[in-house]
């Protein structure tokens, strides 16, 4: 009789991974949540899983955490990195730059077999301060901050000509360089962290429209497992991009297109129940909407926002985006919640809890199910 893999799933969300690791036969035992409306619709969708609602960093909600989890197999989660600027400063002010420790600290608790962490891409290339800085050193650091801080709105985009733009570039330029000194890799000081508690790590990009998602969604997943236990391999690719025709591999799925995921919703009625909720438009956008074509977005200078997406190609990355979410490929309107749902391969029987808005920023902060039930589907092949 096969032992029952247990996991706990921090910084859950709705529960898209959680979601994903049930469907690959993994037991959701716990997971801890810190918003509210995500929090209810985990409990929604996720009837066999404690959720312990609360702040990660709170010395009560750790415990109850310890609790929850026993001896479970794996801690999964995705710390918010969002107090990590590209550019390579953190807001000390922000405690979310802090959460990547909670994770940490749980770990060193808890100690499982195996830690799974999910995060953006952008994790590879963004940078923190050192906390091993001299008096002398942050005094320094400090001037140079400052000195970012105050260059002149001379060199601010719709204050300056091209030379002048070109000429406060390079001066932030020289003066991050000169901050390089003080600051370190997150993701490098997150694997350290590890495994000086006992944990070989590794990381690795994954592409969800490689599992089924019909969204190219790339995601750095870090897999670690505990001094004694065999590192966990990386899920193999299901689905893969046509390049050329003849080319195809026979033993891959194509990717699933946007049309495929969601043509069936698109002259559909609404459906407040299912999400299926059409935005109403002003005659004014609705113009805007019939000039843009397939391939680009209503406004110029954006990637993502309002960005008609090809029905023959899986999705761009969904997101919250303030509401500014993708528009219909061949409707002029944006997608609804249900839609933007399938793209991130949530199923119509997943439901979710709050206002419009709040259900569309669960859904672009989720983890797709595909692709956590592949990584599922890994781990339970240790």
């Amino acid at each position: 009789m096969a032992t029952t893999f247990r996991a706990l799933d921090l910084f859950a969300g709705c529960g898209g991974l959680s979601y994903g690791l049930a469907l690959a036969g993994v037991d959701v035992v716990a997971a801890n949540e810190f918003w509210s409306d995500a929090a209810a619709t985990h409990r929604l969708n996720h009837k066999g899983t404690a959720m312990i609602e609360g702040d990660v960093t709170s010395a009560k909600v750790k415990s109850q955490i310890i609790s929850a989890a026993g001896k479970i197999d794996l801690l999964a989660g995705g710390p918010p990195c969002q107090a990590y600027s590209l550019s390579g400063r953190r807001d000390p002010l922000d405690p979310r730059g802090k959460l990547f420790n909670d994770y940490v600290e749980l770990v060193s608790a808890i100690k499982p077999r195996f830690i799974l962490m999910e995060n953006v891409k952008g994790l590879l290339t963004m940078k923190h301060d050192r906390i091993d800085l001299s008096r002398s050193q942050l005094e320094h650091q400090s001037r140079i901050y400052k000195e970012i801080e105050s260059l002149p709105s001379k060199y601010t985009r719709g204050h300056a000509d091209k030379t002048t733009l070109a000429e406060g570039r390079q001066l932030r330029s020289k003066l991050m360089r000169q901050l390089q000194e003080f600051q370190e890799p997150v993701l490098g000081s997150i694997v350290k962290d590890l495994e000086d508690l006992g944990y070989t790590c590794t990381w690795k990009v994954l592409n969800s429209a490689d599992y089924g998602v019909p969204q190219r969604r790339e995601r750095v997943i870090l897999l670690g497992a505990r001094r004694g236990e065999r590192l966990p391999p990386y899920p193999n690719a299901t689905h893969q991009e046509i390049l050329q025709e003849g080319l195809f591999p026979t033993t891959l799925h194509p990717w699933v297109t946007t049309f495929d995921a969601i043509d069936d919703l698109a002259t559909a009625p609404e459906n407040a129940s299912a999400h299926h909720i059409y935005t109403e438009h002003s005659a004014e956008f609705l113009e805007k909407l019939r000039a843009t074509p397939v391939g680009a977005s209503v406004f110029t200078g954006y990637q993502d926002a309002y960005y008609r997406n090809p029905p023959d190609l899986p999705a761009r990355t969904v997101k919250e985006n303030h509401n500014g979410v993708f528009v219909h490929y061949s409707e002029h309107r944006v997608m609804t919640p249900r839609e933007l749902a399938r793209l991130q391969s949530f199923p119509d029987t997943f439901i979710f809890h709050g206002t419009k808005s709040s259900v569309l920023k669960q859904i672009g902060n989720a983890v797709p199910p595909l692709l956590g039930k592949a990584i599922g589907e890994a781990l339970l092949s240790v």
